[in-house]
C-alpha cells in the first residue's frame, strides 16, 4: 500500500511536528479578512483566562461597519478544533449584526490541556462528570467574555456537549444549531427498562408534603432531577465489534496514541485520513490541514479521553440525547449531511418530540455532504444556518 506522505517527510513530521499555533495560523489565513481585516471586518486569535494556567482558545470576527448585537459561538467536534469552520467564517460573518466566536473545547486545540481526570462512582455519574468538565469551562468562558445570552452552533461532539450546556443554562442560550451531533439515538445494544424511568419521573406528592407527619417526610423520596436521570439498563447485548477494540475503550485508551507512539507511521496514518478527508479542496488548503490535524493529533492527551466515558464502543451515548431532549427547552436546528454516518432520524425524531412540547425545532438535510457538513458544501450549509440567524434577529428573509 503506497501511503499519501512519503518516509522522509514522516521522518521530519516526527521529529519536528508542525507547530500547532502555526498550522492554525495558516489554515485561517485563507480568509479575506485575516490576518488583516478588509473593508467590513477584524478578526484576531485570543486566549481567553478561564483561571490561571487555564484558557481557552477563541477566534474572533467582528463587523467593523455596525454595531455586533447578537453572538453566535462555534464549538468544533471529537479531535478536530476551531479551524475546521474555515470555509464558513467568510460567509457567517457578512451577517450585519453578529460577531463569531470559534472556540477550542477545554483539552483540544490551542486551549489548555489539563489532565483529564474523574472519579465516578458509576459509569452514568462518569458521564454527567465528563459533561461537567466541558460544560463548566464554556459558562466559565461566557462569563469572562461578558456575554448575556448566545446562539451555540456546534458539531458532533461539541454538538452533544452544547445540548447538556443548554439543558444547564437554558437561559443563556437563544437558538442551538447543532450540526450533525454525536450521541442522538440510544444504543440498540443495550435493554432499557423503561417502566422504572417512568415511574422514578412520575409526580409526587410535593403539594400535600406539608401535611406528612415528620417521620413520613423523612421517608419521602424526592423527585429526581431530570437532568441527572436516566432510563436504567437492564442488560447488554453482545456487540458485534472485535474485543480487543472494546477492552482498550472501556479502559479509556484514546485513538491518538497510535499517532503519538508509532514514529514516523504517526504522521503517515494522519495523511491517510487528510488526503481523504481534504481531497476535494486545493493543494495549498489540503497541505495546511494536514499540519494542522497532526498538530491536533500529536498534542497532549487531554479532553479526548472523555469520549469514552459519554459514548459506549461503537460511539453510542452512554444517555442518549433522545431521552433528555424533553427537557430541552430552547429552540433547536439539526442539521445532516445526506451522506450522513449519524443517523439523521434520530434527529428528526427529536425535534418532533420539542415541538410536542411546545418548542420550535426542527430537521434539516444538506445535499451532497457528510459528516462534515460545513466543509462538504459550505455554501448550501451556510445558507441554512444564516437563515436560522436571521430569524434570531427577527428579520425577514
Amino acid at each position: 500500500m503506497q501511503l499519501p506522505l512519503d518516509f522522509r517527510t514522516a521522518v521530519d513530521q516526527w521529529w519536528s511536528p508542525p507547530s500547532l499555533e502555526v498550522a492554525e495560523r495558516q489554515v485561517l489565513s485563507f480568509l479575506p479578512f485575516y490576518p488583516e481585516p478588509d473593508a467590513t471586518r477584524k478578526a484576531e486569535s485570543l486566549a481567553v483566562e478561564l483561571s490561571p494556567g487555564r484558557i481557552i482558545n477563541e477566534f474572533e470576527i467582528t463587523r467593523t461597519t455596525e454595531e455586533s448585537t447578537d453572538d453566535l459561538v462555534i464549538l468544533h467536534g471529537y479531535g478536530a478544533g476551531l479551524a475546521f469552520f474555515y470555509r464558513n467564517f467568510n460567509r457567517l460573518s457578512s451577517v450585519p449584526g453578529w460577531r463569531l466566536h470559534a472556540l477550542d473545547l477545554l483539552g483540544y486545540g490551542r486551549s489548555s490541556r489539563p489532565r483529564f481526570r474523574i472519579k465516578a462512582a458509576d459509569k452514568y455519574d462518569a458521564v454527567y462528570k465528563a459533561e461537567d468538565w466541558f460544560i463548566d469551562s464554556l459558562e466559565q468562558w461566557r462569563i469572562k467574555k461578558g456575554l448575556e445570552k448566545i446562539t451555540l452552533m456546534a458539531h458532533s461532539m461539541g454538538g452533544y456537549i452544547s445540548v447538556a450546556y443548554a439543558l444547564r443554562y437554558p437561559e443563556r442560550i437563544k437558538r442551538l444549531i447543532l450540526v450533525s451531533p454525536a450521541g442522538v439515538p440510544r444504543d440498540p445494544f443495550v435493554v432499557h427498562d423503561d417502566a422504572a424511568y417512568e415511574r422514578a419521573m412520575a409526580p409526587t406528592v410535593e403539594s400535600t408534603i406539608s401535611e406528612l407527619t415528620t417521620s413520613q417526610r423523612e421517608t419521602t423520596q424526592p423527585r429526581p432531577d431530570p437532568l441527572r436521570t436516566h432510563p436504567v439498563a437492564k442488560a447488554e447485548l453482545k456487540r458485534p465489534l472485535p474485543k480487543w477494540l472494546v477492552f482498550l475503550w472501556e479502559r479509556h485508551v484514546s485513538p491518538f496514541v497510535f499517532v503519538r507512539y508509532t514514529g514516523p507511521l504517526g504522521p503517515q496514518l494522519v495523511s491517510m485520513w487528510t488526503s481523504n478527508r481534504f481531497a476535494m479542496l486545493p493543494k495549498p488548503e489540503c497541505t495546511a490541514l494536514h499540519d494542522y490535524v497532526l498538530g491536533l493529533f500529536t498534542a497532549r492527551g487531554s479532553g479526548e479521553y472523555a469520549i469514552t466515558r459519554l459514548l459506549a464502543p461503537g460511539a453510542y451515548a452512554r444517555i442518549a440525547l433522545i431521552d433528555r431532549v424533553k427537557n430541552l427547552k430552547v429552540p433547536t436546528l439539526w442539521i445532516y449531511g445526506s451522506n450522513d454516518w449519524m443517523d439523521s432520524s434520530a434527529g428528526d425524531r427529536a425535534a418532533s418530540i420539542m415541538r410536542a412540547n411546545g418548542v420550535p425545532s426542527e430537521c434539516v438535510i444538506v445535499d451532497r455532504a457528510g459528516h462534515h457538513v460545513y466543509l462538504d458544501n459550505p455554501a448550501m450549509f451556510d445558507k441554512v444556518v444564516t437563515r436560522q440567524l436571521a430569524q434570531v434577529r427577527g428579520i425577514a428573509e
